[in-house]
């Protein structure tokens, strides 16, 4: 690799001051670094600026902070296909591979050749307005239709490849990414499934009803959301990781399926999605309720 673009949190200080670490230790090593102008200015190496494109279209792009800075920075590289390796400053980190200390070592590893590329499937979100335009937006983890600032519940029509599904009463509805069943989709109920598994999962927020399970279906199907047309005052509003991305009418609807492009993720080990669930979701222990 000729090229290494930094991508802090800026917002977190060991993030800022590891970049500006790796950064030397890179360049030390005949690697270019690069980070956007802000943050090379913040770390007294502006020789390292470049403009957010070129960081974004590095041959790696080492993001720094946690599974919401992954977030964001996966909406820019991953349509350039530029591979994506998090250190993790964050809570969970369950996008995020490494730890900070081992940072260089992964670093080492990855200009050895010695890495695995993990191609997670990317969500596109289609806004069909009433004025018959449209508005496209992307997400790794999922893309949420849901209730606004008003504290009632949606009548949500879903719809699969163009046939009627159901229709739920709830506060509405997330589909999401093998990668976001760890998300809220996990929050809200819905299954744990393995990142290689090409599928999309489909799970009711809050659904009036006993019955309501979450479904998981091909990622090569269509998933379609629309308002109940009679109710005029159920503003809804899409969100795409986390982001809202648009108000919606009901009047209006959206349809999500998989991106035409997937998001590079860099991985050490193999198996690492195993180790996360028993090491960040504490997954297979018995919890006694005894305080220590």
């Amino acid at each position: 690799m000729k090229k290494i673009g930094l991508a802090p949190n800026p917002r977190k200080i060991e993030a800022v001051q590891l970049a500006s670490e790796l950064a030397d230790w890179l360049t030390a090593r005949h690697v270019r670094a690069v980070l956007v102008e802000e943050v090379a200015a913040e770390i007294g190496k502006p020789q390292l600026a470049a403009s957010e494109e070129e960081v974004v279209s590095s041959d790696l792009l080492l993001v720094l902070g946690g599974d919401g800075t992954m977030l964001r920075f996966s909406r820019l590289a991953a349509p350039r296909g530029t591979p994506m390796m998090g250190v993790n400053f964050g809570q969970y980190g369950f996008i995020t591979e490494v730890h900070p200390k081992e940072a260089k070592t992964a670093l080492r590893r990855i200009l050895d050749g010695d890495y695995i590329i993990s191609e997670r499937v990317v969500l596109k979100a289609t806004v069909t307005r009433e004025d018959g335009s449209t508005g496209v937006y992307h997400a790794l983890n999922d893309a949420v239709v849901s209730k606004g600032p008003a504290a009632r519940m949606l009548d949500l029509h879903m719809f699969v490849s163009g046939k009627f599904i159901v229709t739920y009463t709830a506060d509405g509805i997330i589909v999401a990414t093998p990668t976001g069943s760890t998300a809220y989709s996990l929050s809200a109920g819905g299954p744990v499934v393995h990142p290689n598994v090409s599928v999309l999962i489909i799970t009711p927020i809050c659904p009036h009803t006993m019955n309501a399970r979450s479904l998981v279906i091909p990622d090569s199907e269509i998933v379609k959301i629309v308002g109940d047309r009679g109710a005029e005052d159920s503003n809804m509003v899409l969100t795409a990781d986390g982001l809202v991305a648009e108000r919606l009418t009901c009047n209006e609807q959206v349809e999500i399926g998989k991106a035409d492009f997937t998001a590079k993720l860099v991985q050490l080990e193999p198996q690492s999605f195993y180790d996360k669930l028993q090491t960040r979701l504490r997954w297979g222990e018995r919890f006694s309720g005894e305080q220590s």
